[in-house]
């Protein structure tokens, strides 16, 4: 096969191909012995017909024809590879004449590609970044936090329960209007008062109450909770405190330094815990400044985003949404009909985000282009090693199999638009950030530490409904709310056998 690529205008180019002779009879015969084991030949077993007892009864034109469907799909993906041609979108295929088995046959392709990109300027961009600063009370309460994970509980006798208490209960909840709700009882059930484990409202009709006394009490269901039916309606709980216990922290030590870390001494564990908290700044820091330098560089670049690669990305982006809440144990219609929402409205959402993360892809393979950047070998064989370990194929075989199918390039693109990222930020100037800004963009990373565990960047995030499980695994819903967002600025290779992702992710500090 021979394939040769013209450029008609703008991002549309003509594909003419030249199939062998050879490959045409390969995919006659092939079609051949697949309607050998289809048609019944008089006097003959099924699947031994001769060929020409087979065009006598469908015709060599049909046989053609079929073969032509069949093989034409292939070979346009073959010269796609050959040529390294990104198409965006559907081909339109002409061809004049039809297959010959001594001499042929030749097609054509136009077919959209991925656009270029008019960078602006891109080296030397000012572009504001934090200072690495860890303060003492971060510090503090990180080891407050792992004190957190050695403490006990203590039982409480000589007084009421309070916010922050674990408490014991049994508890049982019927509708004001009389009979049973479902999935609202349990048996020696365990609380942390304040927590936002269940209802605001119940929660706190447990403060002030003894071990072993016995309380009833209404709470109204707000209006945006995910049953429906409970919605605005009241509910009258039966609740029997049984047990009050409190956390009790180890001492802050020496000793609890040699329990909690390597470490002999308080204040070596405390030194340790400063210098992995400025680490992990330090990090956030730079993966914020690379997304502040792509965002410049992507305000002065000129490039037409196609729509079919803006729908195709947020087709991506609810696909690796709903993958991410299977994995959480919900299927994605659950998590539609609870959230009173549908896929459609999703993507819409995220439709946005996606133009946004194909124009800085189209930027970064700029950038690549321009500064000759290129995926260096060993560092796509250490991904593809990765990639092995969760196959039933070695490396080189895993290898040989992306480049017949494309995969391999796109592998490559997406390590090159990586480096490409590094260079731009490399080659940035990074200025003072306002102290105002850097407060602001603060506030947003430590709302970002406490959500963390949401979905990978550029899904949808999901809060899951919490449940509260009683005796027969019976539930009471609690409440949730997705929130689609981007992630960090950064390009992640995702590119698996016979399929791939490429992407730019936005962080959470996204303007």
């Amino acid at each position: 096969m021979s394939a040769n690529v013209t450029k008609i205008e703008d991002n549309k180019v003509r594909l003419d191909v030249e199939v062998s002779a050879e490959a045409v009879k390969k995919g006659v015969e092939a079609k051949v012995r697949e309607l050998r084991k289809q048609i019944r030949v008089p006097g003959f077993r099924p699947g031994k017909a001769p060929r020409r007892m087979i065009e006598n009864h469908v015709g060599r034109d049909y046989i053609y024809m079929e073969a032509l469907q069949d093989s034409l799909p292939n070979w346009y993906s073959e010269a796609v590879v050959e040529t390294d041609l990104r198409p965006i979108d559907r081909p339109e295929i002409h061809f004049d004449e039809a297959l010959d088995e001594e001499e042929g046959f030749k097609f054509s392709a136009t077919v959209e590609v991925r656009p270029e990109a008019k960078l602006g300027p891109y080296k030397g961009v000012e572009v504001p970044k934090r200072e690495v600063e860890v303060a003492e009370e971060q510090v503090e309460a990180q080891i407050e936090e792992m004190r957190g994970q050695f403490a006990t509980l203590a039982a409480v006798e000589d007084r009421p329960a309070q916010e922050g208490d674990f408490v014991v209960i049994d508890f049982k909840g019927e509708r004001m209007t009389g009979g049973p709700l479902e999935g609202a009882d349990a048996e020696d059930y365990m609380l942390e008062i304040g927590r936002g484990e269940l209802l605001e409202d119940f929660e706190q009709n447990l403060v002030g109450m003894a071990a072993g006394e016995r309380k009833q009490f209404a709470v109204t269901f707000p209006m945006d909770y995910a049953e429906e039916s409970l919605r605005g309606q009241s509910v009258l709980f039966r609740v029997h405190l049984k047990d009050i216990k409190e956390r009790e922290l180890p001492p802050l030590d020496d000793e609890f330094a040699k329990e909690a870390s390597e470490f002999e001494t308080l204040e070596e564990f405390r030194g340790a815990v400063r210098e992995q908290l400025e680490t992990t700044e330090r990090q956030r820091v730079e993966a914020e400044f690379r997304g502040r330098v792509l965002d410049a560089v992507a305000e002065g670049t000129e490039v037409e985003v196609p729509g079919v690669m803006v729908e195709e990305k947020a087709d991506e982006m609810v696909s690796s949404f709903e993958r991410s809440i299977r994995a959480q144990g919900i299927e994605p219609e659950q998590y539609y009909q609870l959230a009173g929402s549908n896929r459609e409205e999703v993507r819409e959402r995220v439709r946005d985000d996606a133009a946004d993360t194909v124009k800085k892809e189209l930027v970064l393979e700029a950038v690549a282009a321009a500064e000759g950047i290129e995926a260096d070998e060993h560092e796509t064989m250490h991904q593809i090693e990765h990639l092995a370990e969760d196959s039933d194929r070695s490396p080189d075989e895993l290898a040989e199999l992306m480049r017949r199918n494309g995969t391999y390039a796109l592998l490559q693109e997406e390590l090159a638009r990586n480096q490409a990222l590094e260079f731009l930020a490399e080659n940035a100037v990074p200025v003072p950030m306002p102290p105002e800004e850097a407060e602001s963009v603060q506030e947003i990373e430590e709302l970002a530490d406490e959500t963390a565990g949401a979905p990978e960047p550029g899904d949808v995030e999901v809060v899951e409904t919490s449940r509260t499980e009683g005796d027969g695994g019976e539930e009471m819903p609690g409440v949730g709310e997705p929130v689609p967002e981007a992630g960090e600025s950064r390009v992640e290779a995702s590119v698996q056998a016979g399929e791939s992702s490429a992407g730019i992710e936005k962080d959470e500090g996204k303007e």
